[in-house]
């Protein structure tokens, strides 16, 4: 009994023991009291001790800055969370590698305006609404949160900016001229706005996923090893954009290019659009694949240039304007094409449904091959490489121009011929 006792004693003494050298958080807060600028200077906390965990005690960090600070560490830390206020700057001051480890899930949030540059960040990194985060040449292991109103810029010196874990931007982030963001193991999520001048947003072992909100927009490259999915809108804006995928490119969104500049669009297999494709003029879109406007599918020709492999329009989708089409063109059964001004299309085109043109010239550079309807009001169409198969072809006045009304003046009347008796008749051999 005594034995047992004794035994019984022991396990208390030694749970007791445990519970009472667990770690206690301890609230530290910087005061900048020592030099002002180390995070190894005791004297910048209160209380007077180098934020860093361990087994007796762990660390929440608060850093209000009343002015602009800048803030180096020297060697890797380990605290639970770190919360930023005010105007401050992270730096690395070793040539060493310094990693900064945040053990709660809340990890560094930024509550105004942070500059990070050099570190690895191991832990999550949360920006608010209404805060800045500048990230160079910084390593984040964990997901980074840019919340709705919050701005994150990618800046690059001398190396990448790399997350491994996710990114959740729903605010705007900005990757500036030959910058680069990388994105390793998670998914890109985008419901803000992502801006990319000249750098490049790669991921990998992930995916990109542009939301119903989601814009991403600029000049520079874009890319995934695996699936691409667009449900915003994708634009190429102040020079050429490249959107690569290794894997799917699914749009349900918007691809555009503005005015004068390009988009290219090169995915592993081909695409199926059932979003909207607008080419806009002095540039234009092109798939380095075969293009499918699908059901509900929209192509909307501004006077720039639509290339593709091959262009297959389906029945129950929309394609109409003017501008340019090169590649193959297939008009499956029951599907139409309205081209509504000068076109040049530079390839084949097969129609089995209707082709429509209207107060323009169409050429075709390639063979014209028909089975369904062509339809042609007030305009012209040249097949170049020729034209066969048995083809409904419709002729009728346009509602703006006519091919008769010679000396255009909106009337198809004597005058007309008159006008081309006189300048086209005299020239004939028989005068």
């Amino acid at each position: 009994m005594v034995r047992k006792e004794l035994i019984l004693a022991a396990i208390v003494a030694i749970f007791s023991f445990y519970c009472q050298t667990e770690a206690a958080q301890i609230a530290v807060t910087w005061d900048g009291g020592g030099d002002g600028r180390t995070w190894e200077n005791a004297d910048n906390w209160n209380p007077d001790v180098v934020p860093d965990n361990n087994a007796t005690n762990t660390y929440a960090v608060t850093i209000n800055a009343g002015g602009h600070i800048w803030l180096g560490l020297q060697q890797s830390r380990t605290i639970d969370q770190l919360d930023c206020y005010g105007e401050f700057e992270l730096h690395k001051w070793t040539s060493d590698q310094v990693v900064l480890t945040l053990v709660d899930p809340s990890g560094l949030t930024n509550h105004d305006y942070l500059v990070i540059v050099r570190l690895w960040i191991d832990g999550n990194v949360t920006n608010t609404a209404g805060a800045t985060l500048e990230l160079e040449d910084t390593e984040i292991e964990g997901a980074l949160y840019n919340q709705a109103g919050a701005t994150i810029e990618v800046f690059e010196v001398s190396d990448e900016v790399c997350v491994d874990g996710a990114v959740e931007n729903a605010g705007s982030m900005t990757i500036t001229p030959v910058s680069k963001l990388t994105v390793e193991g998670g998914t890109l999520h985008n419901t803000g706005q992502i801006n990319i001048y000249g750098g490049s947003c790669s991921v990998y072992d992930g995916i990109i996923d542009n939301n119903d909100t989601g814009l991403i927009k600029g000049f520079g490259i874009l890319y995934t090893d695996q699936l691409l999915r667009n449900k915003g809108q994708i634009d190429a804006y102040g020079g050429s954009f490249a959107v690569l995928s290794e894997g799917s490119f699914l749009n349900t969104g918007v691809l555009c290019n503005k005015p004068s500049a390009s988009l290219y669009v090169k995915p592993e297999e081909d695409v199926n659009n059932n979003g909207t494709i607008e080419a806009n003029a002095g540039g234009g879109v092109t798939f380095d694949c075969n293009l499918v406007n699908d059901t509900n599918g929209v192509i909307e020709l501004l006077n720039g240039t639509l290339a593709a492999t091959a262009i297959t329009q389906r029945d129950d989708a929309n394609f109409s304007g003017f501008g340019a089409i090169t590649g193959d063109v297939m008009i499956d059964p029951g599907a139409m094409i309205r081209l509504g001004g000068s076109t040049d299309i530079v390839g084949n085109v097969t129609v089995e449904g209707t082709l429509e043109i209207s107060d323009g010239v169409t050429l075709i550079t390639g063979q014209t091959v028909c089975s369904g309807t062509i339809h042609i009001k007030g305009g012209y169409l040249i097949p170049q490489g020729g034209l066969s198969g048995d083809c409904n072809i419709i002729w009728e006045p346009g509602l703006f121009t006519n091919p008769a009304d010679f000396n255009l003046d909106g009337e198809v009347n004597f005058g007309d011929f008159a006008y081309f008796a006189e300048t086209w008749l005299w020239q004939t051999a028989w005068q």
